[in-house]
């Protein structure tokens, strides 16, 4: 009998050798979960030790299935899926694995923004239907010299920085958790009021955790300060955005474009309101994929779990409130 049991809430992969083999190092076994609805699964996996959740919602009625489970460990960045008040309170430790995806994301940010401004993919598809006309893509900006704006300047945001400043424009941003010591590195010229920088940038892109202060960041209001040729990036959380209010502004020319890699409802049960806006981009939440970038998410989450029973706590706990004792 193995001496701790992880229960995997997903099916996701086509194997799970990557997870066990780490996982043998601590004489764990993994389960998987056999599917069905979100509480099948969480009743299902209910006496484990500890948790490795990709999809699965983990709210207040789910959580409470698992009162053994000493670690939660989130196999992705975001962590907005877990009722993190209620896994503090039954002692749960919460953990993500916050730096798997991060070159992906910038390089798709970066490609987002090129495809809004550039519309290669536009002219490509009128060439492919017969067409040979340029003038579908104007307006065209130039980049040099413009201000990239980044709300949040975490590890995705300055690698995003970096790539913007290879074009010639001028990275700019807010991020009141990050050292000044940083912004003057990485030349990233700090603002400390928000509208300012969301009014003079000419484009924003987000890199912000999805939490009660973010969501509906960007509304009515912050689109309104925006000028009218700059663009909307988004590769973070869909819920950072109003999207009624995004989509009055595409179409009555309050901002240039929007390209958009998540969306509020995920995957849209219809054609999204925002599909029919003039001038966006959405792609379906692919901002993280890569060859690469799987196979170290899954090594990762298994990495915290086993830390979690070797030295008493994952590296990347998030709830650093909890006071739980690991034996």
């Amino acid at each position: 009998m193995a001496k701790y049991k992880v229960f995997m809430t997903d099916k996701t992969w086509p194997d799970l050798e990557l997870e066990k083999r780490v996982l043998s190092a601590i004489d764990a076994e993994l389960v998987l979960s056999k599917g069905g609805t979100p509480e099948e699964i969480c009743s299902e996996g209910r006496d484990c030790d500890a948790l490795m959740v990709l999809f699965t919602p983990m709210n207040r009625k789910n959580l409470e299935y698992f009162q053994n489970c000493k670690a939660l460990i989130r196999m992705g960045i975001g962590i907005n899926t877990v009722d993190m008040e209620t896994a503090t309170r039954m002692g749960m430790m919460v953990a993500n694995v916050p730096d798997y995806c991060q070159e992906e994301v910038a390089d798709h940010t970066i490609a987002l923004f090129l495809e809004i401004t550039r519309k290669a993919g536009m002219l490509d598809r009128q060439v492919k239907s017969g067409g040979w006309n340029m003038d579908i893509a104007n307006p065209v900006p130039r980049l040099q010299g413009k201000i990239f704006g980044l709300l949040g300047c975490g590890g995705i945001g300055l690698r995003t920085a970096r790539r913007a400043a290879s074009f010639g424009m001028k990275p700019a941003g807010y991020d009141p958790f990050l050292p000044e010591e940083v912004f003057e590195e990485e030349n990233i010229l700090r603002y400390t009021d928000l509208g300012k920088l969301i009014a003079e940038s000419d484009v924003l892109s987000l890199h912000v955790p999805l939490t009660d202060e973010t969501r509906g960041i960007i509304n009515k209001e912050t689109l309104g300060l925006m000028k009218p040729d700059a663009y909307l990036v988004n590769s973070s959380r869909g819920p950072l955005i109003d999207e009624k209010a995004l989509f009055d502004a595409l179409e009555n020319g309050v901002i240039a474009g929007a390209a958009l890699d998540v969306l509020c409802e995920e995957p849209p049960k219809k054609l999204p309101l925002l599909a029919k806006a003039r001038n966006i981009v959405i792609t379906p939440h692919a901002a993280w994929n890569s060859t690469e970038a799987i196979p170290e998410l899954r090594i990762k989450a298994a990495e915290e779990v086993v830390r979690t029973f070797t030295e008493g706590r994952p590296r990347n706990l998030v709830n650093k409130e909890v006071c739980a004792v690991v034996g």
